[in-house]
C-alpha cells in the first residue's frame, strides 16, 4: 500500500523515468524512424549502416550522462524531495543509481523498435513493454524479499533488459548484425537531433513538472506520493489503449494529408469522435466504478481500506480529466503533421506552468487531491489552447460533428452512469466486507449492465459512432491478417 518506502522508489524513478521520456520515449523514436525508412527506401545495407551508428553513438552518451547522473545523485536527490529526511534520501540516492542503467538499455531498444516498425513487425514490438514489466514482477516477487527496496530498482532494470533482449531475434531476422561504428559529427546525429528538440521541448516541461509534483508531494502527507501514482496508473491504461493507439496509427497518415485540407480535417474528425467513442463511457464507469477498481487492482497484502479509499478518490478526480487527456495526443501530432511544434510546445508550457501554480495552491487546502485536480483543470486549458490554435490556422468544418458526436455519446454515458450507480447503491455494496471474487463478478454485472444501457441508447436514436465501431473492427482484422502474412 502507500508508504514511506513506495514513496522513495517513485522518487527515485523520476530521474531515470526523465531522462528515458526526454531523449528516448517520444525523441529519438521522432528522429530515427523518419530518416531510418529515408535510408531503407535507398537500400538496405545504408539503413544497417545508420541504424549502427546511432546505435553505438547514442548509446555511448547515454552511458556518459548516466555516469553523470550517478556521480551527481545525492545532489539531485535533494532537489526533487526536499521532504525527505537524510536518510530516506541517501536511499532514493542508491536506487537512482541502480535505475540509471534503465535508459542506457531502453535508448537501445527503441531504436531496435524504430527498425521493427519500419518493416511492419507490430507484434514483437508489443511484445516488449509486456517483458518489461514482467522483469518488474521478478524483482517484487523474488528479488525484494532478498535485496529489499534495491529489488525493486532491479527488476526495473531486468525489464529493460528483457524490453531489448525481446526483439533481437526479429531483428536479426531481417539480416541485421551490429557493428561498432561511433561517429559523433555525423550528419545523421545532427539530423536526429534537429528533429528531436521541438519533441524534447514539449516532453522537458511535462516532466518538470511531475518533478515538481514530486517535490510538493514529499512535503504532504506520509504515503501521498504514492497514492497520486497509483491513480494516476489507473487512469492512464485506458488512454494508453485507446487515445495513444488511435493518435499514433493515424499520425503518418495526417502527415500524408496536410496538403489536403478536406480530407485532412476528416481523418482528424473522425479519430477524434473514435477516441470519444471509448473514452467517454470509460471515463463515467471510472466514476462510478473507481472504489471497486482499486480494490480489485490494489488491495493486496498492506494496501488497507484506508489506502484504498484514499487511491479511489484521486482516480475520481482524474477520471474528470480523462477526455481531455486522451485527445491530447491526437492535438499534438495534428500540429506536428502540419509542421508545426511551436504551437504545441506553447500550449504545454503554458498548461504546465498553471498545472504548477494549482499544485502549490490547491494541495495546500486539498493534499494529494488537489494535485489531481490541478492535473484535471490544466489538461482542459491545454486542449482549449490547442484548439483556438488550430482554428486561427484553418476553418474547422467538421466542429459542429464533433461537438454532436460527443453530445450523443455523453448523453447515452450519462444515463448508463446514473442508472448502475443506483443499482450499486440497491446492492449496499461495501469494500470491506466483499471478496476480492465478488468484487470481480460485481463490476463484470455492473459494465455488462453499462453496455447494455449505454448501447441500447445509442442504437435506438440510431448514432453514427455505432458504425464507428464496426469499421474499427474490420481494420484490426485486417491489420492481424497482415502481420501473420509478414
Amino acid at each position: 500500500g502507500p508508504s514511506q518506502e513506495l514513496d522513495i522508489y517513485y522518487a527515485a524513478f523520476r530521474i531515470p523515468d526523465f531522462i528515458y521520456v526526454i531523449l528516448i520515449s517520444g525523441a529519438i523514436s521522432a528522429g530515427f524512424i523518419p530518416l531510418f525508412a529515408e535510408k531503407l527506401a535507398k537500400s538496405k545495407e545504408d539503413a544497417w549502416k545508420f541504424s549502427n551508428n546511432i546505435l553505438t553513438t547514442l548509446t555511448l552518451i547515454l552511458s556518459a550522462g548516466a555516469a553523470i547522473v550517478a556521480v551527481f545523485a545525492p545532489f539531485l536527490v535533494k532537489l526533487i524531495v526536499p521532504g525527505f529526511d537524510l536518510d530516506d534520501q541517501s536511499r532514493v540516492t542508491l536506487l537512482v543509481r541502480i535505475m540509471m542503467i534503465q535508459p542506457i538499455l531502453l535508448g537501445m531498444s527503441n531504436i531496435v523498435v524504430g527498425m521493427l516498425q519500419n518493416f511492419k513487425r507490430f507484434f514483437i514490438t508489443s511484445l516488449a513493454p509486456i517483458f518489461y514489466n514482467l522483469g518488474i514482477i521478478v524483482g517484487i516477487v523474488f528479488f525484494v524479499p532478498i535485496l529489499g527496496l534495491k529489488g525493486l530498482a532491479w527488476g526495473v532494470v531486468l525489464g529493460a533488459l528483457l524490453h531489448f533482449l525481446v526483439q533481437l531475434p526479429g531483428l536479426r531476422n531481417l539480416g541485421f548484425h551490429f557493428k561498432f561504428l561511433p561517429d559523433f559529427g555525423s550528419q545523421n546525429l545532427k539530423q536526429i537531433f534537429y528533429l528531436m528538440v521541438p519533441r524534447m521541448l514539449g516532453l522537458l516541461s511535462t516532466q518538470i513538472n511531475f518533478l515538481i509534483v514530486t517535490i510538493i508531494a514529499s512535503g504532504l502527507a506520509q504515503g501521498s506520493l504514492s497514492v497520486f501514482n497509483f491513480a494516476n496508473d489507473l487512469q492512464s491504461l485506458p488512454q494508453n489503449i485507446f487515445a495513444i493507439s488511435f493518435a499514433v496509427s493515424v499520425f503518418p497518415v495526417l502527415a500524408q494529408l496536410s496538403d489536403k485540407r478536406k480530407e485532412f480535417l476528416q481523418t482528424f474528425s473522425n479519430t477524434t469522435k473514435n477516441i470519444l467513442f471509448f473514452m467517454v463511457p470509460i471515463a463515467v464507469l471510472y466514476v462510478v466504478l473507481r472504489e471497486l477498481i482499486v480494490r480489485v487492482t490494489l488491495s493486496y497484502g498492506s494496501f488497507d481500506l484506508s489506502a484504498t479509499l484514499a487511491v479511489a478518490d484521486v482516480l475520481g478526480i482524474f477520471a474528470i480529466g480523462m477526455v481531455g487527456q486522451s485527445l491530447l495526443p491526437l492535438m499534438i501530432r495534428l500540429f506536428f503533421a502540419m509542421k508545426d511544434s511551436i504551437r504545441p510546445f506553447l500550449a504545454g508550457l503554458a498548461g504546465n506552468v498553471l498545472s504548477v501554480v494549482l499544485c502549490w495552491s490547491l494541495s495546500q487546502y486539498f493534499g494529494v487531491r488537489g494535485l489531481a485536480l490541478a492535473f484535471v483543470i490544466a489538461g482542459y486549458f491545454n486542449l482549449v489552447l490547442l484548439w483556438s490554435f488550430l482554428r486561427k490556422k484553418m476553418i474547422i468544418t467538421e466542429s459542429l460533428g464533433i461537438v454532436q458526436s460527443f453530445g450523443r455519446v455523453m448523453g447515452a454515458s450519462t444515463v448508463a452512469g446514473l442508472s448502475v450507480f443506483g443499482v450499486l447503491k440497491m446492492l449496499n455494496f461495501s469494500v470491506i466486507s466483499t471478496s476480492l471474487i465478488l468484487t470481480i463478478i460485481q463490476i463484470a454485472v455492473v459494465a455488462l449492465i453499462f453496455a447494455l444501457i449505454h448501447f441500447g441508447i445509442l442504437y435506438l436514436i440510431k448514432a453514427p459512432e455505432l458504425s464507428y465501431l464496426k469499421s474499427i473492427f474490420r481494420i484490426k482484422r485486417k491489420e492481424e491478417n497482415i502481420d501473420k502474412v509478414l
